[in-house]
């Protein structure tokens, strides 16, 4: 068991989170060294170490992809947290939360609601951290509609926090059929379902939207993005490719469109994403595994069999 130094706090990890850049760390494809994976988990504080105020034992944090941020930095001190240089990655440059018991930066927690199950509230950490980030983006609210593209880890809590946000119209845009009724369920008033083709025109015959959310990977599923947006239209891109993605610039200029890469920060909207999420007492769907099958789950995932989000529990 590590002992926690100055700044430190030894947490007993009670929910990790599984994600696809755990697997791919496992993997070594990062080009990190291979440390513990988990970078969204929510554990009870054990002990702390020297220099350590605002936390105790049992306290319940959460812990998320970035730790230890600089904050001397032009970015940090402008409140941008996560675009930090020196800042630590949860489970790339230290020991994330697939484990028992993990250390981490006291100053970089964030306290966890008791009204929220640990397993939900560590794929709040990530997935939900993500969805509202992006939303806020896209100014999502009263007088909107919106298009979540994309229904799963992201996408399902997009929908729900889309729909608390008091966003006028929201469209679903999934490639499984099986998803539609989720999607209906979780608050959207629309769905198409696109079989992985080009949706465009089925979200252009339901009406053109202000903003929409792209968590998909699909092939061509941000040129159709694109295409379903109104003018002065606002995108969110989630997804982590590294693929060209070709894209029609007199749209963009006609439309006058806004395109931006979206992601977890600045860092107040974690803590509004919880307030949101516990106070309309809305739904992480979560499958719980051991964490003694831990390789198997990170195969499942990488097999893209997980329903919808996974956790690991000791």
């Amino acid at each position: 068991m590590p002992a926690p130094g100055p700044g430190d706090a030894l947490v007993r990890v009670l929910a990790s989170g599984v994600c696809t850049m755990d697997v791919r760390q496992a993997r070594g494809e990062m080009g990190y060294p291979r440390l513990v994976p988990g970078h969204e988990f929510v554990g009870e504080v054990v002990s702390l170490g020297p220099g350590v105020n605002g936390l105790g034992p049992g306290d319940r944090v959460g812990v998320t992809w970035h730790q230890r941020w600089c904050r001397t930095c032009d970015h940090c001190v402008r409140g941008r947290l996560e675009l930090c240089k020196d800042a630590d990655e949860t489970g790339i440059h230290i020991d994330g939360g697939h484990a028992e018991y993990a250390l981490v930066d006291a100053a970089s927690t964030v306290p966890i609601p008791r009204g929220l199950a640990p397993e939900a509230a560590a794929v709040l950490l990530c997935s939900g951290y993500a969805a509202y980030s992006a939303l806020m983006d896209v100014a999502a609210g009263p007088g909107t509609s919106l298009a979540v593209i994309g229904i799963g880890g992201i996408g399902h809590l997009a929908v729900q926090y889309a729909r608390a946000m008091g966003v006028d119209r929201i469209v679903a845009v999934t490639e499984s059929a099986e998803k539609e009724r989720l999607a209906k369920e979780l608050g959207a008033d629309e769905v198409i379902v696109s079989g992985g083709g080009d949706f465009s025109p089925a979200l252009k015959s339901s009406g053109l939207v202000d903003a929409a959310v792209l968590t998909s990977e699909a092939d061509g599923a941000l040129a159709a993005a694109v295409e379903g947006l109104a003018p002065y239209g606002r995108l969110s891109v989630l997804p982590a490719t590294v693929a060209p993605v070709p894209l029609v610039l007199q749209r963009l200029l006609h439309f006058k469109l806004t395109i931006r890469g979206s992601s977890q920060g600045p860092r107040h909207r974690l803590a509004e994403m919880l307030r949101l999420h516990e106070r309309h007492d809305l739904t992480a769907l979560v499958e719980s595994y051991p964490l003694d099958k831990a390789t198997d789950v990170l195969e499942r995932v990488a097999r893209r069999e997980a329903h919808l989000r996974t956790v690991l529990v000791p």
